[in-house]
């Protein structure tokens, strides 16, 4: 049977729902006599809309009459899409990955933003329409008040006139009449509170839209080219995903509601002059040109000033990380008062920056409040007369004049709004450069394409674990000696490549490892097998403590996902890595994650909070510590933490696993020990696996297991099945003793190398 599993693709959403059509049998794969391949397909939704690259899992299960490998039962399906980011209108002005191009077509390319936001972001579009519904309310209130305003003052409070008293709402009593009036104004506002605090529990948007944004960048990043990267450095990403992203939403979405709000305002202004007097409505008209003029001058010009200041930002982020970076190396030579004096230069290269923009904002600010006040100014100069003839009220012309001034304070709003529209295409031009970059999976796809070719072309093809690993006219560019290398690995196999340094070694199993061609020829591999290059740096996971970062290859999620505790304990002690407070720290770790899940299990148990907090002082501690290499990684030798990376490699449990020197630094002891474990590993299919664990198959069931690894000495090391020497006339091949004479696999002929 096989089932479909949601990723970040969704049922529905990115493909078909229901189960993959298998020769007219839903949901059950069936293998013939012989067979060993079956194809299906899977219905894939293509809609206009730009999502990065998102996949599902098919999943083997429910075996009948055969065995399914745990490690092969699952299929992880990338979808990729084609469309680009935020619209496939602007299209070749985007593919172009010109910033610049970008501002001309900027408003534009906002509307599109806006448009995939409602459109394409989970529950946006309904949330959308209800906030512009609700905003009425509001400025259903304020047309209310002002006619409040002009009634209190023209019929409650006019005492003069005794034909007010049956205008009155309760007819001869202004007190109960001026009572219902403040009830009036009061109570109106219980259904606002009301309002406000459904939009701001029921109606935000701003973290969905964020949300989205940010998964959906980060995923990109981690998809990158080297290339891609390289435009994209670690401080840029940091400054897109924590102000960047914040800022569009604030600035190019959720902005609009408030243009709404205030726009209703304003007709509702419109209204009442319009009724009382109509030529004191001419500030309706001046407003919106004179905002328009200022809009089209200062466009480029803000985005010129924004993009400066985020540079100059950058720049001192920048700054910090690599000096966090070299720390060590700028105490070594003794060169922290140079590298204060660079940061200093920095900072004021900024300051420069942010000024020139501070001023730019402060002269634009004075555009409104000037307007106003030279409106306010002429109405009460010009208009006075008109009371003092009769010819208006006194409560039209305070009214009027109130007017003004929240005619002045909408429109500013309206214009920061727009400015806000215009600033939002800073960080909009920045991120479609970012979400539309180049990534490496369609030329992994390619790749991955070929090997499957490659493996269906053999006439072994169904004996899966008899194909080789075949190197195609490898060459490396700076090893003259790695250069047009054809050979084969067999399968199962320990294979020494042996050389001086900078020969190309490395370079050899990195080539393996990478499905992105980096250099002449090919490694042609199945596409089923799992390999791992071990770094040869140590690299920790920070606050995952020892037993997060020994199974990282897990998702430790349950107590299920963490399968054979003692295993990594077992090979902890084969590596020599069985020090008290190691297994005392592995254990306590074990004890904790246990518990944890637990209370996850169990919400009921101890307080709602048992999921977050472990409530007992280790945890406590755990909670505490930040420094940002693990404290119990800095106890650690220099050879214990390349040990420890290969502990992890052998707890992931590879088909296929490289190693560049692993030997070469330790003692012959501890050497002994390491290339040990290499030939267990390839003997027993898997170093300390336990059979009698549910999920694991029999040894003479699980796949074969090779290493490849390099030394820089010339001796041949005993473990191994294959020697590859590197030398100044190319690569010669050596087949150990240990080894019966033949074959080295059904149909290859004897193993051969060219050079």
């Amino acid at each position: 049977m096989s089932e479909l599993q949601d990723g970040s693709a969704v049922n529905g959403e990115k493909y078909v729902e229901g189960h993959p059509v298998f020769m007219g049998c839903n949901g059950v794969v069936t293998f013939g006599p012989g067979e060993s391949i079956r194809t299906f397909q899977i219905q894939i939704i293509n809609d206009d809309a730009f999502d990065t690259t998102l996949e599902f899992d098919v999943v083997l299960e429910d075996a009948e009459n055969c065995l399914l490998d745990p490690r092969g039962s699952k299929c992880a399906v990338m979808i990729l899409d084609d469309d680009v980011f935020p619209s496939n209108t602007y299209r070749e002005v985007i593919m172009e990955h010109d910033e610049e191009a970008l501002y001309e077509i900027g408003f534009g390319l906002l509307y599109s933003f806006m448009r995939f936001s409602f459109a394409h972001v989970p529950e946006i579009w309904w949330k959308t329409l209800l906030v512009l519904l609700l905003a009425n309310l509001g400025n259903m209130y304020y047309f209310a008040t002002i006619f409040l305003r002009v009634y209190l003052v023209d019929t409650v409070l006019n005492t003069e006139d005794p034909s007010t008293l049956d205008r009155l709402w309760i007819p001869g009593d202004r007190d109960g009449t001026a009572v219902a009036l403040g009830l009036a104004w009061i109570l109106p506002n219980f259904i606002l509170l009301a309002s406000d605090y459904f939009e701001m529990a029921v109606l935000e948007m701003g973290f969905n839209i964020r949300y989205h944004l940010r998964v959906n960048l980060f995923r990109k990043y981690l998809r990158y080219t080297p290339e891609s990267r390289a435009k994209v450095p670690i401080q840029d990403l940091k400054i897109s995903i924590m102000e960047d992203i914040p800022d569009l939403v604030a600035d190019g979405y959720l902005i609009i509601f408030e243009l709404w709000a205030m726009f209703g305002k304003i007709v509702m202004v419109g209204i009442f002059m319009a009724r009382k007097h109509p030529r004191s409505a001419f500030p309706l008209f001046v407003y919106p040109i004179l905002i328009l003029i200022y809009l089209v001058r200062t466009y480029r010009r803000r985005l010129d000033l924004m993009a400066k200041e985020g540079e100059g930002q950058s720049a001192t982020i920048g700054t910090l990380m690599h000096v966090n970076n070299a720390q060590k190396l700028i105490g070594c030579y003794n060169k922290r008062s140079f590298v204060v004096r660079r940061f200093e230069e920095t900072l004021r290269n900024q300051r420069k920056y942010v000024m020139d923009l501070k001023f730019f904002n402060f002269w634009n600010q004075q555009l409104i409040p000037w307007i106003t006040l030279l409106a306010i100014g002429t109405y009460i100069g010009l208009s006075s007369r008109l009371v003092l003839g009769g010819n208006t009220s006194l409560g039209s012309f305070l009214a009027t004049i109130n007017v003004y001034k929240d005619l002045g304070d909408r429109f500013s709003t309206i214009l920061e709004g727009l400015e806000c529209l215009s600033k939002a295409i800073s960080p909009l031009a920045g991120l479609t450069m970012q979400f539309n970059l180049p990534i490496d999976i369609p030329e992994r796809s390619e790749v991955y394409r070929r090997r499957e070719e490659f493996v269906m072309g053999l006439s072994t093809a169904p004996m899966f674990d008899a194909i080789p690993i075949v190197f195609q006219n490898v060459s490396i560019e700076y090893a003259p000696s790695m250069h047009g290398l054809s050979t084969q690995a067999p399968q199962g196999s320990i294979i020494q490549i042996v050389g001086p340094h900078d020969s190309g070694k490395g370079s050899i199993l990195k080539k393996i490892g990478d499905l992105v061609p980096t250099s002449a020829g090919r490694v042609m591999i199945s596409p089923h097998l799992m390999v791992l290059q071990v770094p040869h740096e140590p690299l920790f996971i920070e606050k995952a403590g020892l037993l997060g970062n020994l199974s990282l290859a897990r998702h430790l999620e349950s107590a299920q996902d963490l399968g054979d505790a003692d295993r990594g304990r077992r090979i902890l002690r084969r590596l020599g890595l069985d020090k008290d407070w190691i297994m005392d720290l592995y254990d306590a770790e074990e004890r904790a994650f246990i518990k944890k899940t637990q209370m996850l299990e169990d919400p009921a148990k101890d307080s709602p909070f048992g999921a977050c907090f472990s409530g007992d002082e280790e945890g406590e501690e755990d909670e505490e510590e930040e420094d940002p290499t693990p404290t119990w990684a800095q106890q650690l030798s220099g050879s214990e933490k390349w040990r420890f990376q290969l502990a992890r490699a052998f707890v992931h449990d590879p088909h296929v696993l490289l190693v560049h020197r692993p030997a070469d630094e330790l003692d012959p002891a501890m050497q002994d020990t390491v290339l040990n474990c290499f030939r267990d590993f390839v003997d027993r299919r898997g170093l300390e696996i336990s059979e009698n664990i549910g999920g694991q198959l029999p040894q003479g069931k699980r796949r074969p297991r090779t290493v490849i690894f390099t030394t820089g000495g010339a001796t041949q090391i005993k473990i191994a099945d294959y020697v590859w020497r590197v030398g100044s006339g190319g690569v010669s091949v050596e087949k150990s003793a240990r080894l019966a004479p033949g074959p080295s696999w059904p149909g290859s002929g004897a193993l051969v190398s060219r050079h």
